[in-house]
């Protein structure tokens, strides 16, 4: 990697469970030690926020109500940076093949493709919409 880092950008639960000292046992060596290397620069997605707030309200994960409420303090700790959703990643994830029906996983598949970054996820399904992985 040389003093040039990584651009990294964090899956949903791959965010979740870095902020949350308890998941962070879940996490991969390989993801832990790129998340915390200081030469990379790690992203979440707005499309990510979208997803813990309506997941919350929803019901489905308790945690998002304290990660929604210090997003920004949340980001800060993480070192991460906030990825905005553009109509040029808009287009590129609803160009997708159909098969895959999660838009959220979509929208990151596609901001990843288009910022150059390695998208740090479990879901290996996401390599193929060309998506550069790392887990």
């Amino acid at each position: 990697m040389g003093g040039q880092g990584l651009k990294l950008l964090l899956d949903t639960h791959v965010f979740v469970w870095a902020v949350d000292r308890l998941d962070q046992v879940r996490l991969s060596d390989g993801a832990r030690e790129a998340i915390e290397d200081r030469r990379n620069q790690t992203f979440v997605s707005a499309a990510s926020a979208w997803e813990i707030a309506t997941k919350h309200r929803l019901g489905r994960l308790p945690a998002g109500g304290r990660i929604v409420e210090n997003w920004r303090d949340t980001l800060a700790r993480l070192r991460a940076l906030d990825l905005a959703v553009t109509s040029v990643h808009g287009l590129l994830a609803g160009g997708f093949p159909a098969g895959h029906g999660d838009p959220f996983d979509l929208m990151l598949a596609a901001q990843a493709i288009i910022e150059g970054a390695r998208l740090v996820t479990t879901d290996r399904a996401m390599a193929t919409f060309g998506a550069d992985l790392l887990w």
